[in-house]
């Protein structure tokens, strides 16, 4: 039987030919709201990037999801329907390491002001930059590994925070922090690569910001609920932070008149870290072949978040 499959939100063109070679697929962007909802009681799999997705139709078999990060699925409930789960991790991985040194790079080097200094002919001051700044790095899977890689390779002194590694070392030979505490007071840039879950929702606050040196940076490229942004908009406005930098807020878009907008030493970009046309391709591909894969009886095992409920 040929599986049917609905895609919530475009995915690259390769990627939906391919699915297309073997199943039959509802493409979300071109239904209207009442075919979508035909469409999710129908589907079998259900192929999604960031749509919400919180409860499971009487058919679903599969949720893959395009990318790493899956607070936008329920996983009790899917888990609760003997519904599978899968991912993309690492499809998207170097894309949201460049993202993050980007922002790190145009708070250290002071961009902006850089710009505006040529464009007016006056005369710019020093600025920080990377070399020899403590990086440490909240969360090391597949990004925060990348982060660290391209942190040291600009000279900097790299410590990461992982719930999965124990000891004094990662596997790369990076300094590992065992409290977060402790180790803030040591930081002059804190990048997050991490999951948001009811675990690390607010992970970083007020204290946490509090306890970085003065001048410190804040990059997250992970999810907005980790850090609160009240908290972190103070932390700017007082001029305790250096800078910060997110790809990701806890509402997307931001709302016109929220605070973080008129936030000082703030560089805000639109969820985009991971969109560069490789990792676009990639996480496509290889969200589709999760599907295929699963339908096969034969799902890759690093991919599965929730295996599939035990035939009855």
């Amino acid at each position: 039987m040929t599986p049917r499959v609905l895609v919530t939100e475009p995915i690259h063109a390769e990627a939906l030919a391919l699915l297309q070679a073997s199943c039959a697929v509802d493409y979300g962007p071109n239904l209207s709201p009442e075919a979508l909802k035909v469409a999710e009681a129908q589907a079998q799999a259900i192929l999604v990037r960031t749509a919400p997705l919180r409860h499971a139709g009487p058919l679903l078999r599969l949720v893959s999801k395009h990318g790493v990060g899956v607070d936008n699925v329920d996983l009790a409930a899917m888990r609760a329907a003997g519904v599978a789960v899968m991912n993309t991790p690492g499809a998207n991985a170097g894309a949201v390491a460049e993202h993050a040194v980007m922002l790190m790079l145009a708070l250290a080097r002071d961009l902006g002001a850089l710009e505006h200094a040529a464009r007016t002919g006056h005369r710019p001051g020093s600025v920080a930059g990377l070399e020899g700044r403590r990086l440490l790095v909240i969360g090391f899977g597949a990004s925060g590994r990348k982060v660290a890689a391209l942190g040291a390779a600009m000279g900097m002194h790299v410590s990461a925070l992982s719930r999965s590694l124990a000891g004094t070392t990662t596997p790369e030979g990076y300094a590992l922090v065992s409290s977060m505490k402790d180790a803030l007071p040591k930081v002059d840039v804190l990048t997050l690569h991490c999951p948001l879950t009811d675990a690390t929702r607010n992970l970083i606050g007020q204290a946490e910001l509090a306890a970085l040196p003065q001048g410190a940076l804040v990059i997250n490229c992970a999810r907005g609920g980790l850090i609160d942004e009240a908290a972190l908009t103070a932390a700017l406005r007082s001029g305790h932070l250096g800078g910060a930098g997110l790809d990701v807020t806890e509402t997307e878009p931001l709302p016109s008149g929220h605070h973080l907008l008129s936030a000082p030493r703030l560089i805000l970009t639109p969820h985009a870290a991971a969109m560069s046309r490789g990792a676009f391709r990639a996480m496509g591909m290889q969200a589709v072949q999760n599907v295929l894969d699963h339908f096969s009886g034969h799902p890759d095992p690093s991919a599965v978040l929730i295996p599939a409920a035990p035939a009855a």
